[in-house]
């Protein structure tokens, strides 16, 4: 029987790609197999089924992602001579690492003490977004009348991440409580149209 189960470094790379973009490990193949499926049904019963069946191939599986980085996270680290800074730069959550065995405190001590004086904002503060949980983005996010985006949901929380936002607002997805709508109609600036959200 095969083995499903990615190796190290595989698990790091694919967690690390859902939380730059959940989208990107959609299987598009599938996602285009529900929506001919979607297209073909008259019956609305059928037509209802396939739109669940659509939106289940539009979801990444974010909790078995996350079980599998914690699970090798940190034999990969050690192997390669990754610091668990390193994660925390690209938007690991802190309690994940923790999970997957870092002291992550210590950590963030020891980058601080080694780390050139950080940025301010012209009055001798650091310039930084206040520090928000995924508690308080979800309440945020489920505060907002109508369709927002991750911006939208930021905003209204007061700060947060992007990583936190969107790990917040994407578990929300998973949990059906909150709908993809897909990009923001008549986006004209630079990169790609931001991606449209909504309360089921």
């Amino acid at each position: 029987m095969p083995d499903d189960t990615p190796s190290p470094e595989a698990a790091v790379r694919l967690y690390l790609l859902y939380l730059q973009d959940p989208t990107s490990l959609v299987d598009k193949s599938a996602v285009e197999a529900a929506q001919r499926e979607v297209d073909a049904a008259s019956d609305p019963i059928d037509k209802l089924k396939a739109l669940a069946a659509l939106e289940r191939a539009k979801r990444t599986d974010a909790g078995e992602l996350r079980a599998a980085f914690i699970g090798m996270a940190k034999q990969y680290a050690e192997a390669e001579g990754i610091p668990v800074s390193a994660f925390l730069e690209l938007g690991v959550a802190e309690d994940v690492l923790a999970d997957a065995g870092w002291d992550v405190g210590r950590a963030r001590r020891r980058s601080r003490r080694g780390s050139p004086a950080p940025s301010s904002n012209g009055h001798g503060r650091r310039s930084r977004a206040p520090r928000v949980s995924i508690a308080d983005v979800k309440e945020a996010a489920m505060a907002i009348d109508g369709p927002f985006t991750l911006n939208d949901v930021a905003e209204r929380a007061g700060g947060g991440s992007p990583a936190t936002v969107r790990k917040a607002v994407e578990e929300l997805v998973d949990s059906g409580r909150v709908v993809r709508l897909g990009p923001a109609p008549g986006h004209h600036g630079p990169g790609r149209a931001p991606t449209r959200y909504a309360r089921a």
